[in-house]
């Protein structure tokens, strides 16, 4: 009795998790973009994340699809070099 009250849990929360509508990372970006520019750290920091690998790739492809461009750079003190800002393009 106690494994298919298990296993009925379990196929309860599969079923939750994938009709749950999620937003991927690549709109969660451009949501915390806006109208603004910003650095892929301070993109990082607005989705509370550490990891840099979390949305460096996105922004490089988005950047290659056409969505984002590179406007500029800015000082990054955490890693004391240039880091490019990005920003929606028009």
């Amino acid at each position: 009795f106690r494994k298919e009250e298990e296993m009925n849990a379990q196929q309860t929360r599969l079923e939750s998790y994938i009709t749950r509508p999620q937003k991927t990372r690549k709109q969660q970006i451009l949501e915390i973009l806006g109208d603004r520019e910003m650095t892929a750290r301070m993109i990082l920091k607005q989705m509370k994340h550490t990891d840099m690998n979390f949305v460096r790739p996105r922004l490089t492809e988005m950047v290659k699809d056409g969505i984002l461009e590179i406007c500029g750079s800015a000082f990054d003190k955490e890693t004391d070099k240039n880091t490019v800002i990005y920003r929606r393009k028009k």
